[in-house]
């Protein structure tokens, strides 16, 4: 039979009584995740660099609109009412919760277990676990969204004013996230809008979906994404289980920084999740044949599927680095977030059959919820839902201790106040020439360099990453122009002040205090301290 998704005419405190269940399972497993990062202070790891306060001339899209419009933005906004690092928990929390509560509102036929089962699933697996360590957070807000859309894009009325306000609002996660949020989200919309059969409500979807792109589509093309082509074999998806780079993808893992990988996975201990994710994707396809539930969304799967795949090949890495609009797909493991979705409603409808089988085909047959499940089904419907957290424990407890809170230090604070507050114009050059930092007081952990939010000045850095050993180049072109210059060995007075450069900041510990005041002649020192030493350029 058809999928029916909840009508209209249903009580709106019904429905959100009914997804208190997930919200609460969400919080759960929020609290679980994060663990002792809940005390005061920042997380911070790989892009995940949240400020006490963020000005916005930092926030607005400027360099980068692939990364960070509009979340920058929003986090200078909201972090104006509350602590930024209180921010920085409600918002990762609040992944958690959207998740899990999304797909137990797809799956409002079956059993209560089986929806907590698939809610635990989409929310607890190693996309999430390795998303989160590298601290992109903001994909997981589009991630989160994600079972939303599905969601308002199956209501009936989806073409009218109220179903395009409920899609809007299911996108605004996605939104916020920004360019990798949005680009997850449009593997669903796209093909889900079109197998609506309806030309009008795909219309309307994927206009709501063109107008919640534009906070970053225009800051695009103001300010051209550049993406080095040596980094498409470097960001492409990697095996972290026994079984292949392929087998790692439909897993849900696969992610291209090893240093990622959640403790206690990837040995032959993974062999239980693989069955699980069997299940998973049989609980799929049967849901698909059947009932046919979700039309569009196995097409998402795929295709994200195959974009993940694409760095795998010769050809497709060949595709990647000579068309600049497809080399942003370059970190190709972040778009199987379809297969997630679709991984967790199969797992739910799986659970369902397990712990109800007398009545499955019963159900079939009437168009009837399933009757409840005897105590033998029950007990397996709850190591269902237990089952993601046991064979995932390095999600767990601040991945593993993995995210602890920490505070900046408070001379770094008053030291961008002082450059802040400085009445000479220019910009701000951050050395040493990386992009990732892996300060004494963050526990040794790496992190994105934090002195662009830090600062209200423009800021010249090398964002390129560094994989491995081998160094990407700036995607910031004034960096690019300076990257020869900075990494020779001659003096850089006379170059930086041509680029408009008037401050050096170098945080390297105090120990390039010699080398980098050797090559600015004429500087003047205005801040020295064991951790950072500021120059201001004649």
């Amino acid at each position: 039979m058809p999928y029916v998704p909840i009508q209209a005419g249903v009580g709106v405190r019904a429905q959100v009584r009914d997804l208190w269940p997930g919200l609460l399972l969400g919080l759960v497993l929020g609290l679980l995740a994060l663990g002792p990062g809940l005390r005061r202070g920042f997380l911070l790891s790989y892009d995940m660099v949240f400020v006490p306060r963020e000005s916005f001339s930092a926030a607005l899209p400027s360099l980068d609109p692939a990364r960070a419009v509009p979340s920058d933005l929003v986090i200078a906004t909201v972090s104006r009412i509350l602590p930024a690092d209180i921010v920085q928990k409600l918002v990762l929390l609040a992944i958690f919760m959207l998740a899990v509560a999304g797909v137990t509102a797809l799956l409002d036929k079956e059993p209560g277990v089986a929806r907590l089962a698939a809610g635990a699933f989409y929310a607890w697996n190693p996309y999430v676990a390795e998303r989160l360590i590298i601290g992109q957070w903001a994909l997981l807000l589009g991630y989160a969204g994600l079972p939303w859309v599905l969601r308002a894009l199956r209501q009936p009325d989806l073409a009218t004013r109220r179903g395009t306000t409920w899609l809007a609002a299911a996108l605004l996660p996605a939104v916020i996230g920004g360019f990798a949020a949005m680009a997850i989200t449009a593997l669903v919309l796209v093909p889900v809008a079109v197998c609506t059969r309806s030309v009008r409500k795909a219309a309307t979807a994927i206009a709501v979906l063109i107008v919640g792109c534009l906070p970053f589509l225009i800051p695009s093309l103001l300010h051209p994404v550049y993406a080095d082509p040596a980094g498409v074999a470097e960001f492409a998806a990697r095996a972290d289980t026994p079984f292949g780079t392929i087998g790692s993808l439909l897993m849900l893992g696969g992610m291209w920084n090893a240093d990622t990988v959640p403790k206690a996975y990837g040995s032959a201990w993974s062999a239980l999740w693989l069955v699980i994710v069997l299940i998973a994707l049989a609980g799929a396809a049967a849901s698909a044949r059947w009932e046919r539930r979700w039309p569009g969304l196995g097409i998402g799967a795929a295709a994200g599927l195959v974009i993940a795949c694409l760095g795998l090949t010769a050809p497709g890495r060949d595709l990647l680095r000579s068309v600049p609009i497809v080399s942003v797909l370059r970190d190709g493991q972040q778009f199987t977030a379809p297969l997630a979705l679709a991984e967790a409603t199969g797992f739910g409808v799986a659970v369902s059959w397990i712990v109800t089988p007398r009545s499955f085909w019963l159900r079939e047959a009437r168009h009837e919820r399933p009757a409840g499940a005897d105590a033998a089904g029950a007990l397996l419907g709850v190591f269902a839902l237990l089952a993601p957290v046991v064979l995932l424990p390095g999600l767990a407890w601040g991945a593993a201790g993995w995210l602890r809170p920490e505070w900046y230090p408070a001379g770094w604070l008053a030291a961008a106040r002082t450059v802040d507050d400085s009445p000479a114009r220019g910009d701000v050059l951050l050395l040493p020439w990386v992009a990732d930092r892996t300060p004494y007081w963050n526990h040794g952990e790496v992190m994105l360099d934090p002195w662009p939010r830090l600062l209200s000045r423009p800021v010249i850095w090398n964002d390129g990453t560094q994989v491995g050993s081998v160094a990407l180049l700036p995607d910031d072109p004034r960096a690019r122009q300076l990257d020869a210059v900075i990494d020779g060995s001659g003096p850089l007075t006379a170059a930086l002040s041509a680029a408009g450069v008037r401050f050096v900041l170098d945080d390297a510990d105090g120990t390039s205090v010699t080398r980098i005041g050797a090559r600015l002649p004429g500087a003047t020192v205005v801040i020295n301290q064991p951790d950072l030493v500021i120059y201001e350029l004649p």
